[in-house]
């Protein structure tokens, strides 16, 4: 997983990486490897992997490559977050996995800041030195960091855990979705034949109207009105439209209902919401949120094209102000 950063987020030592980790991915990471990837001390981009089997940490080391290459005078600190079956602060946990990075480091040329093991991220964690254990100290706490208020300032949300996070996405009852298929089946039925102008017209009104209304909202969408906007994002032609409010004044408002229409849309058309989540929370620096969203997506239909696009953006580790650009040439086709 690569998450993009706040601008000003700085490590400055060991304890400020184990502080700030949670707010650069979004949760506290748990049995996870973090590499961040630093010019001088400012974070440039943030990845993050389950603790990999011993035959998968030189698969975890190169996806490094292509981060790096891209950040010319980098360097980078590591984080090995869990992981037991060691005796902290004699032996520490998954050493393979640093020796592993460290020699992919020097193959390409990027000095390692530092390497710590923390068995968790929250405050008052023990942290150890990988390259010297009888380095330790403690982490601080978390909530009461700079990068936590900056974080909040710029409304990111901080969860316990990744499983946390996920629930956000969870879906509906299967009653419910089942409800809504049937009414994608009948709009379906009943559309076969109309116009395709007048239908994208009509959709794209449908989808500002929706977002428009959705700060104000207090109440679930009805089924009804679930069922249309899963049908309207069906089209490419809507759907690329939707790209645009990632933009401007009802980008958030955008968020929420793609969010709301991730869990109650039924597969496979949950697929188009949830990559329009993926997308507008990856611009965000939300990456941990666009990752689990893009599997929902994936998920829900599988091979579905405008997700393994972003699934590669993501994992190449692109600039969201690259992304962004694709969202403004989109508005240029759909001028409002």
């Amino acid at each position: 997983m690569t998450t993009p950063v706040l601008p000003s987020a700085r490590i400055h030592g060991p304890g400020d990486l184990v502080a700030a980790v949670p707010h650069l991915l979004g949760f506290h990471p748990a049995d996870s490897v973090v590499v961040l990837v630093l010019r001088g001390d400012s974070v440039v981009v943030v990845l993050r992997a389950d603790l990999p089997d011993a035959a998968q940490v030189r698969d975890a080391a190169d996806k490094l490559a292509p981060v790096v290459r891209r950040t010319p005078g980098c360097s980078v600190a590591v984080l090995v977050v869990g992981g037991g079956g060691a005796d902290p602060p004699e032996v520490l946990p998954r050493p393979d996995v640093v020796r592993s990075l460290l020699r992919r480091l020097g193959e390409l040329g990027v000095p390692l800041a530092r390497a710590v093991w923390a068995p968790g991220t929250a405050g008052g964690e023990p942290w150890f030195d990988y390259a010297d254990v009888g380095r330790t100290g403690t982490a601080p706490d978390a909530r009461a960091t700079y990068l936590a208020a900056l974080s909040a300032a710029a409304g990111h949300v901080t969860y316990g855990s990744r499983a946390e996070m996920a629930e956000l996405l969870s879906p509906d009852p299967p009653e419910a979705l089942a409800r809504r298929a049937a009414l994608l089946d009948r709009r379906t039925a009943a559309l076969e034949g109309a116009d395709p102008d007048e239908l994208v017209t009509r959709h794209r009104r449908a989808l500002l109207v929706a977002v428009e209304r959705t700060p104000g909202r207090t109440t679930p969408l009805p089924d009804d009105e679930v069922a249309e906007l899963a049908f309207a994002l069906s089209s490419p032609r809507v759907r690329d439209l939707a790209l645009t409010l990632a933009l401007g004044a009802h980008a958030m408002a955008a968020e929420r209902l793609w969010t709301e229409l991730t869990r109650a849309a039924p597969a496979p058309e949950r697929a188009e919401a949830a990559a329009l989540l993926a997308f507008a929370t990856y611009l965000r620096g939300e990456g941990a949120l666009a990752v689990l969203a893009l599997e929902r997506a994936e998920a829900a239909c599988p091979g579905h094209r405008m997700t393994t696009l972003l699934r590669g953006a993501l994992q190449g580790a692109t600039p969201p102000d690259y992304l962004r650009s694709l969202a403004e040439e989109a508005a240029r086709a759909y001028p409002s």
